[in-house]
Order: structure tokens, then sequence, then C-alpha cells
């Protein structure tokens, strides 16, 4: 079995998913490479033999998505470090936002 990494974005001030909200990602040492979210908020970042041990960075564009909402927008990007050490496990980083505040943890 192979392992995947996945994000889910929720808007608390709004009360849905964050909808189309632009994430890049990337194995610290490569190039992001750039999703946009599904209107559930979801999108899968990597799976299969992309995935491999190592230091990852996921960046929400929480600003872009809050201005297009035409709410504040004081955390412009989140960043999130993360280590994967189990290349057959599932990685999920899920991100609660709010106008000024967020959280995130790992699911699975």
């Amino acid at each position: 079995m192979t392992g995947r990494l996945t994000t889910h974005v929720l808007d608390t001030a709004r009360g849905c998913a964050a909808s189309f909200m632009r994430v890049d990602f990337c194995a610290c040492d490569e190039p992001p490479a750039t999703v946009t979210l599904d209107t559930g908020g979801r999108a899968t970042l990597l799976e299969g033999e992309a995935f491999t041990p190592g230091d990852y960075e996921i960046l929400f564009h929480a600003g872009d998505y809050q201005q297009h909402y035409g709410a504040a927008a004081f955390f412009t990007i989140i960043p999130i470090r993360f280590t994967i050490t189990d290349a057959s496990q599932h990685y999920h980083i899920p991100l609660v936002l709010s106008p000024y505040g967020y959280s995130t943890y790992r699911g699975g």
C-alpha cells in the first residue's frame, strides 16, 4: 500500500469549506507545485511513488481566498512544515481558518 498526502480547509467565519483556495506544496528541496482546492475544500497533494519520506511544506494562500469573499486578510500565506517518516501511511493536514486565526493538526 502506498501512502498519500491530503489537505482540507474549513472557513469558520463563513461556516463552510474553503472552496477553490490556492495551495502550494513541495518537498523542501524541490520547487513547489500548485493545486486549487475542490468545492469541498479538499485536495490530494501527493500519492504513489511521488510520496517519499522527507520534509515537506504546504503554503495555504489564505489572504487571496479571504479577500475574494470580502473578509480581512490578516494571514496572507500560512506555511505548514512537517516531516514524513513512513510513506506508506496517509497524512492528512487540515487547516481550520478564521480571519484572525488558524489551527492545524495531523489527521490520518
